[in-house]
């Protein structure tokens, strides 16, 4: 049997790692599977559907055992009043500035897996006719990973963009990081200019609008 006949093998099993979230509905983002204390808590916008995919050990599912990819993603299946988004996100819980670093790099390695038909045949569809396809690292509370500097995520940010059908005035707009503070009450957004920190909690109820929240953000 080939590799792709192989992939398409694997590509009709169940799609367990896909949940749907509709308008209105919360969701936190998590990888219990890793064990990850980083989430992501978002509700979804009116007229907005979206599907949140497990992208390790779920849509790409062939890795060699040390290859790192990233955790998950979110794709607009339906925004009747914005742009159609793919969202990638890396649940990096470390604040060692080696590992959030580190990130940056399984992002890229992730959009890379997805560009390959042959291996994930699914892949293309996250990625392409994508108005935005923008990227996060999130850190995990009281372990806020290090600011990422223009340099550090320039080569991801010129990707973003490249895939991105609408243009941005700046790249680093596509990229943002997230930190969960148990005293946030509203998301806060900080930085005079991309690529801006976000701040939210769950458990206070302070949830990620998506996208609108991210879209503010766009420049």
């Amino acid at each position: 049997m080939s590799q792709k006949e192989k992939s398409n093998k694997r590509d009709k099993v169940s799609q367990s790692y896909v949940t749907i979230v509709n308008t209105g509905e919360k969701y936190v983002i998590r990888d219990t599977e890793a064990g990850s204390k980083a989430w992501v808590p978002i509700v979804i916008d009116e007229g907005v559907q979206v599907e949140v995919v497990q992208v390790d050990k779920g849509l790409i599912n062939y890795l060699p055992k040390g290859e790192e990819i990233c955790d998950n993603l979110v794709f607009t299946l339906q925004n009747s009043k914005g742009p159609q988004i793919t969202w990638i996100i890396e649940l990096k819980g470390s604040k060692n500035p080696k590992e959030a670093k580190h990130a940056i790099s399984q992002i890229e390695e992730s959009i890379q897996h997805l560009q390959n038909e042959e291996l994930c045949p699914s892949g293309m569809k996250y990625i392409e006719k994508r108005d935005y396809v923008m990227a996060a690292i999130v850190g995990a509370p009281k372990k806020t990973i290090p600011i990422m500097n223009d340099d550090e995520i320039k080569s991801l940010c010129r990707k973003l963009r490249r895939m991105s059908g609408k243009r941005v005035r700046d790249m680093f707009s596509l990229f943002c990081q997230i930190r969960l503070a148990d005293t946030c009450k509203t998301v806060q957004r900080r930085g005079d200019r991309p690529p801006y920190e976000y701040t939210c909690y769950n458990k206070t109820g302070t949830y990620i609008n998506f996208p609108s929240e991210l879209m503010k953000g766009i420049m």
